[in-house]
Formats: structure tokens, sequence, C-alpha cells
């Protein structure tokens, strides 16, 4: 029996709402929907207490879902890697394509101190730097929507490899948006960098 089956089974078997069940175990009763109707999964915190309160055990809740958590683990870490390959990649090809076109095309364009190259070379990189941003987005919402972190404590746990939390202490963890705007910032600062650096050169 799945772990969403097993939940509203054994919910229903001890007369609980979802909302009597939320309040046990400290989270929402959207949480406990979610749950139930196998949109999301727990994390261990929230299974060890679940556990207590049906009394059971963790294994015994997830028995039936092992296979299937170790699976998603795997396909969603191989998409997670495709989309970060794809990511440096359209990141590595907008610094080529700007100083490319900085350097090849040196005619000024009668805007400040820029050439026709600068102009062309920043747009093709604001567009190829977009795309590569998009992916590193596109990882994020992949690991909050399947939630990654969580699958990846579930599957150490079945093997008997998980000490303690330490992926709910990580940063990622607690503040997900923060990853995004760092690599937004850091490759935003690094163009900027390599921006003024073509400049200086053709002044």
């Amino acid at each position: 029996m799945e772990l969403a089956q097993q939940l509203k089974v054994k919910r229903e078997e001890r007369g609980l709402s979802q909302e009597e069940v939320s309040k046990a175990i400290f989270v929402s009763r959207q949480t406990i929907s979610n749950w139930e109707t196998d949109k999301t999964y727990p994390d261990v915190q929230s299974l060890f207490l679940l556990s207590q309160l049906f009394d059971t055990s963790i294994d015994e809740l997830v028995k039936g879902d092992a296979v299937r958590i170790q699976q998603a683990v795997k396909q969603d870490s191989r998409i997670m890697r495709l989309l970060s390959y794809g990511m440096v990649g359209f990141w590595v090809l907008a610094f080529l394509f700007l100083l490319a076109f900085s350097l090849a095309w040196s005619e000024p364009s009668g805007f400040a101190r820029m050439s026709k190259g600068n102009i062309a070379g920043g747009i093709t990189f604001i567009v190829l730097y977009a795309i590569g941003f998009g992916m590193a987005i596109a990882i994020d919402r992949l690991k909050k929507r399947h939630d990654i972190v969580t699958y990846r404590e579930i599957d150490q746990f079945l093997k008997g490899e998980l000490m303690g939390n330490p992926d709910e202490e990580g940063l990622s963890r607690k503040h997900p948006a923060l990853g995004v705007v760092a690599k937004l910032l850091g490759g935003a600062a690094v163009g900027l960098l390599l921006t003024g650096l073509l400049l200086a050169l053709e002044g």
C-alpha cells in the first residue's frame, strides 16, 4: 500500500480529520491533503511524527513507496543534471558571444562609447543569459515540486544512511529563492565586469 493511501486509511481508522492530524504534527491541513492525494511527499521529520501518531514505524509507512522513491531520486536528479549542463552552457555562450561581437565589430555605434559589437554582444548576452537563468529557475521549481531533498532524505533513511536532518539545515532548503538570486547576481556581475573590461581595452 502506498503512503498516500496508508495515511488516509490510518487517519480514518482513528476517526481523525485532516485538520486534527495537521495540528498534531504541526503542518497545514492542505499539506495533509496533498500527502493523501499523492501530490507531495512528507519529509523525515513529518514521517516520524506520523508514525508516532498512528503507532507504527516509518519503515512500515513508506514500505510500499521505497522503489518509487529511489526511481524519483534517479529521474529527478538526471533531469536536474541536464538542466544544469544547459544552464552553464548558455551562460558560457553568452559570455563568448559578448566577447566575440565586441572584438570583431569595433565600428562606433554613436551610443555613448559603445561599439556596434558591444551592443550586438550585449543583446545576445541578455538573450542567452535569460535562457540559462530560465533553466536555473526550472531546476529550483523541479526541486520544490518533487521535493528532491525530501526524496533523498527518505531514500537515505531507508538505507540507514541518514544522520540527523542535514538537509533541513541547508540554506537552500530554508531559503530556496536565495539560490536563484545568487545565480542571477553572480552572472550579472561577471557580465558587467567583462563588459567594463572590453570597454577599457577599446578605449
